[in-house]
């Protein structure tokens, strides 16, 4: 298990984490356009994602409509 320090050391691109949330990267570049969705470096032209804040992000918007429901989070390797 990793710390949370070493975990801000990892980063994932635009096109990793789209691919880990299911949806488009356009999506992502929106959501950083609109000031929406979580926390990104920039690194010269390059966009990357620190896992804290994925995963930060990720447990902002869970949602539960009964008590049956619960979420899994699937770590991706990067």
């Amino acid at each position: 298990m990793r710390t949370a320090m070493e975990q801000d050391h990892i980063l994932m691109s635009t096109k990793l984490l789209s691919r880990r949330w299911n949806i488009a990267p356009r999506t992502l570049e929106r959501w950083r356009a609109e000031g929406r969705g979580p926390q990104f470096v920039r690194i010269g032209r390059h966009v990357r994602y620190r896992q804290t804040d994925i995963l930060a992000f990720e447990v902002k918007h869970i949602q539960v409509g009964n008590a049956e429901q619960s979420l899994t989070v699937n770590r991706c390797a990067a």
